[in-house]
C-alpha cells in the first residue's frame, strides 16, 4: 500500500521549501513529537510540528503539549512560546509539566487561577536557578509562554464534561459533525497581562481565572491547539478545517495527525501544535 507523505497544501502555494536546519539548542529539541493511548474511556492524540519558518532559521520547536490521566480522568496541556522570548522552547515545556503535576496533586475543586499562578512561577523560579534572579520581568523576557488547559472528566458512557482555562491565544474548539465550536470567544482580558509586544502568556496571570466548561458528548472532539494551527484554521469552513474535520472524526494515526499537521500554504510558517481527546463507550463485554 502506497501513501502519499508530501505535506498537505493548504489554499494557495507558499514560498519554495527549504531544507530544514538543525535545531540551534542545547538539550537537543527535535522538529517534531507526537503522542497517542487510549485509557479509560477516552482516546488521545497529539502531535507537535516546527513550523516551515524555524526549520529554515534553525529555531527550535517553541510549541509543546503534555496529557496524562488521573482518577479516570484525562489531563490535556498545550502551550506555545513567545517567539521574542530565545528560551521560550524552554517556558513552554515548564508550563506543561507544571499543570500536569499540579493537576494529578490538585483536590477534585481546582484552584485554576492557582494553578496558571504556579506555571507561571516555575518559569520565575527557573530564570532564580540559572542567573541567579529571581525576577518575574527577567523571567518573561527569557521564558514567556501561552497555555490552554483541559480537564476532561467522564460523564457517562462515551460522554464527558471538561473544564478548560487559558493565557494567551491559545485555542480550543468542540468540533462536532465536522463544525468547528470555538471554546473561547474572546481574548484574555489584556489589563497588565500583555508584554511589551502585546501577547498575553505567563508569568502574568489573569486577575480572574474563569473556566469554560463544556459537554463532549460521543462523537464529538475536544480540540487544544497553538496559534500556528488556530490562524490557518480561521472558522473552520476552509481547507484545513476539512482536512482536520474529517482526519479527525475518528481517532487517527499518531503518524498521519503528525503528516496532517505539516501542511504547506501561503504564510503559515509558524509551529503548530493540535491536541485531541475523544471520550469512547465501553466496547462489548
Amino acid at each position: 500500500m502506497s501513501f502519499d507523505w508530501a505535506p498537505p497544501l493548504i489554499g494557495v502555494t507558499g514560498p519554495p521549501e527549504v531544507p530544514a536546519r538543525a535545531p540551534q539548542t542545547q538539550p537537543y529539541r527535535p522538529d517534531t513529537v507526537i503522542d497517542g493511548w487510549a485509557a479509560d474511556g477516552f482516546a488521545v492524540r497529539a502531535a507537535s510540528v516546527r513550523g516551515p519558518g524555524h526549520r529554515a532559521s534553525g529555531v527550535p520547536r517553541q510549541d509543546d503539549f503534555a496529557v496524562a490521566t488521573v482518577a479516570g480522568s484525562v489531563i490535556a496541556v498545550v502551550a506555545d512560546g513567545v517567539s521574542n522570548a530565545p528560551l521560550s522552547h524552554l517556558g513552554a515545556t515548564m508550563v506543561c509539566r507544571t499543570v500536569v503535576d499540579y493537576l494529578l496533586r490538585a483536590d477534585a475543586t481546582v484552584d485554576w487561577h492557582d494553578l496558571l499562578r504556579c506555571a507561571g512561577w516555575a518559569l520565575v523560579e527557573y530564570a532564580g536557578r540559572q542567573w541567579g534572579e529571581t525576577d518575574p520581568q527577567r523571567a518573561e523576557t527569557l521564558l514567556a509562554s501561552t497555555v490552554v488547559v483541559a480537564l476532561v472528566r467522564p460523564d457517562g458512557p462515551g460522554r464527558a464534561v471538561a473544564q478548560l482555562v487559558r493565557v494567551g491565544d491559545s485555542a480550543a474548539w468542540r468540533l462536532r459533525d465536522g463544525g468547528w465550536e470555538p471554546l473561547f470567544t474572546t481574548l484574555s482580558d489584556p489589563r497588565d497581562e500583555l508584554l511589551p509586544d502585546g501577547v498575553a502568556a505567563l508569568p502574568r496571570v489573569p486577575t480572574e481565572v474563569d473556566p469554560v466548561e463544556v459537554v463532549i458528548a460521543e462523537g464529538d472532539v475536544l480540540v487544544l491547539a497553538t496559534d500556528g494551527f488556530a490562524e490557518p484554521l480561521g472558522h473552520g469552513t476552509g481547507d484545513l478545517g476539512q482536512l482536520f474535520g474529517d482526519g479527525l472524526a475518528t481517532p487517527p494515526t499518531m503518524t498521519r495527525l503528525a503528516w496532517m499537521l505539516d501542511f504547506t500554504g501561503g504564510s503559515w510558517d509558524d509551529d503548530r501544535t493540535v491536541l485531541a481527546v475523544w471520550p469512547e463507550p465501553p466496547g462489548p463485554s
